[in-house]
């Protein structure tokens, strides 16, 4: 025998003179909304536009569903939001809030070119590694990993955006140089065995102004702060 609900609405204890009740006529819901402040301040500062211009990208321009501009607003929007994994894209990519955090024209997915791509508005896990792990080499002819980040323009990033928070220049810095310990539990790229710690880490290394980022580097075997270590 089939069982029938037709229920659409519960009925829960009130709050005060506020009724409580569950319903499921809400349409597409999301809990990061407070990804949408994320954007009022890129709207203002363009930090990721600018970061975007790090990049130069060698992939066929009739071919790209998503430009280099999105791929590091949805990387970024999804690192603030708690979705640190690639793993995590491959369920965000049909979600359409981070989709109008990109600027998506299209944040349900509907008119995408292909077909099995319809109702998944931003791009996947594999996309996305691209993106991260393009070789500096890289170049057209390369077969799949073809957006290449310039470091140098990422490290001035970090300084310009710093004189951008300012009306004029500082005339005198103070700088706060500090490293963070993040303990590896698996075979990543980059990973080194610290003496010190007396395990797989990786070691990278702040310069801070007050509240304001000027660089970041991973430190590695023969650059690392504190005793040294020995390799894998």
């Amino acid at each position: 025998m089939t069982t029938e609900c037709n229920q659409t609405t519960f009925e829960f204890h009130p709050l005060g003179r506020r009724e409580v009740v569950g319903r499921f006529d809400g349409g597409t819901i999301s809990s990061d909304g407070g990804g949408v402040l994320l954007r009022e301040v890129e709207v203002r500062t363009g930090i990721l536009q600018q970061f975007a211009a790090c990049f130069t990208d060698h992939r066929d321009a009739d071919l790209i569903e998503h430009t280099v501009s999105e791929l590091v607003a949805q990387r970024v929007y999804a690192l603030a939001l708690g979705y640190e994994d690639l793993l995590d894209h491959d369920d965000l990519r049909h979600d359409p809030l981070l989709a109008a955090l990109v600027g998506k024209g299209d944040p349900t997915g509907q008119d995408r070119l292909r077909e099995r791509d319809r109702g998944k508005p931003l791009a996947g896990k594999s996309t996305l590694n691209r993106l991260e792990l393009t070789p500096a080499g890289a170049g057209e002819e390369s077969r799949y990993k073809k957006i290449v980040m310039h470091t140098d323009r990422l490290d001035a990033l970090f300084v310009n955006v710093f004189l951008q928070a300012h009306p004029a220049p500082p005339t005198r810095i103070v700088i706060d140089v500090d490293s963070t310990f993040a303990p590896l539990h698996g075979h990543q790229l980059g990973r080194f065995f610290h003496g010190y710690y007396d395990c797989y880490c990786y070691l990278p290394l702040y310069v801070f102004c007050g509240e304001h980022l000027l660089a970041a580097k991973l430190c590695g075997r023969r650059t690392s702060m504190g005793p040294p270590g020995r390799s894998p």
